[in-house]
């Protein structure tokens, strides 16, 4: 199957074979938008956020690779920093997501602190007050904990911070700066899921709970194609449609707002004579707050059968 991009915008194909003459197949195509207060317009630089084969490192953390079949909802991903109003520094502030006016997710911001000997065992220290804070999964929970002289990682975020196997190596070590309001750390101990607003890694078991179940054999029982989603499971939402507002407060001193544009892209998929149109639909949003820029992906996923010499492309075309 040929890929041929009649847009702008950049685009990858994935495909996989079912069995001897059957294949999935489908096309992710990102725009990217430069936003300047109500104004939203086609970026010159459709590059610097094109869908990637593999997962990438960007200034802004992590992002997860766009080779999938599909996704089952749609990833709404945040990056950039917290900012104290007024470039004043505090030492907690929130962070607040909001779609159509409604609030999806909401993040604590701590400063830096560490874990404290005290007379009844450990404490947390004050926060020490900052002005800016990356919103990365490095300054949320876990990290690497030693045991007998070896790191071992937490499975859900092995780059994060707070994770410990006894009191002694908690002493004088970090806490994360970003974590759940409603399940704040009290104990050394704690080990809660890491949160935050950007995208988690596909192998994170965030992604596997709840949507992929095993029998005591290993046979799959249950499997939904959220696993392939890699927003934190709060930043998903059913459905996006041209309209619908994404507003961002705790990253500047006015809200990050965000109106989907209309953007009407079709897949065409020829087989010799034969071919067939559908309406690519929306599986990402992406806020980049300190650019003032946004990304949308859109996919369309079929399955086909091959046959022998037949001719096959796939046209990405804007209505």
């Amino acid at each position: 199957m040929d890929l041929i991009n009649h847009t702008p915008f950049p685009s990858i194909m994935f495909r996989a074979g079912i069995d001897d003459n059957k294949y999935a197949m489908s096309v992710a195509t990102r725009v990217t938008y430069d936003i300047s207060g109500n104004s939203i317009q086609v970026s010159e630089d459709q590059q610097a956020w094109a869908p990637q084969y593999q997962a990438v490192q960007t200034k802004y953390g992590f992002l997860e690779s766009d080779y999938v079949y599909r996704r089952g909802a749609v990833d709404i991903l945040v990056m950039g920093n917290a900012k104290a109003p007024n470039n004043s520094p505090v030492p907690y502030m929130e962070v607040e997501v909001h779609f159509n006016k409604k609030r999806i997710h909401r993040i604590a911001i701590f400063g830096n602190r560490k874990w404290e000997k005290t007379i009844f065992g450990t404490a947390i220290s004050t926060p020490e007050p900052f002005t800016e804070m990356p919103l990365i999964l490095e300054n949320a929970f876990g990290g690497m904990a030693d045991w007998d002289g070896v790191k071992l990682p937490f499975q859900n975020n092995p780059s994060g911070k707070g994770y410990y196997f006894s009191k002694e190596d908690s002493l004088n070590n970090p806490l994360p700066n970003i974590e759940d309001p409603n399940c704040l750390i009290k104990k050394w101990s704690d080990q809660p899921d890491p949160t935050g607003v950007c995208s988690t890694p596909q192998l994170s078991e965030l992604h596997a709970r709840n949507n992929v179940s095993f029998d005591d054999q290993g046979k799959v029982t249950k499997y939904d194609p959220k696993f392939y989603n890699t927003a934190f499971p709060a930043m998903l939402v059913d459905k996006v449609i041209p309209g619908d507002t994404l507003d961002i407060t705790g990253m500047g001193d006015q809200a990050f707002s965000f109106r989907i544009p209309s953007c009407e892209l079709v897949m065409k998929v020829s087989m010799n004579e034969r071919f067939k149109e559908w309406p690519m639909y929306i599986e990402q949003v992406g806020l980049i707050v300190d650019e003032q820029k946004a990304f949308i992906t859109y996919r369309y996923p079929i399955n086909y059968i091959v046959t022998p010499m037949e001719t096959r492309t796939c046209e990405i075309i804007q209505k």
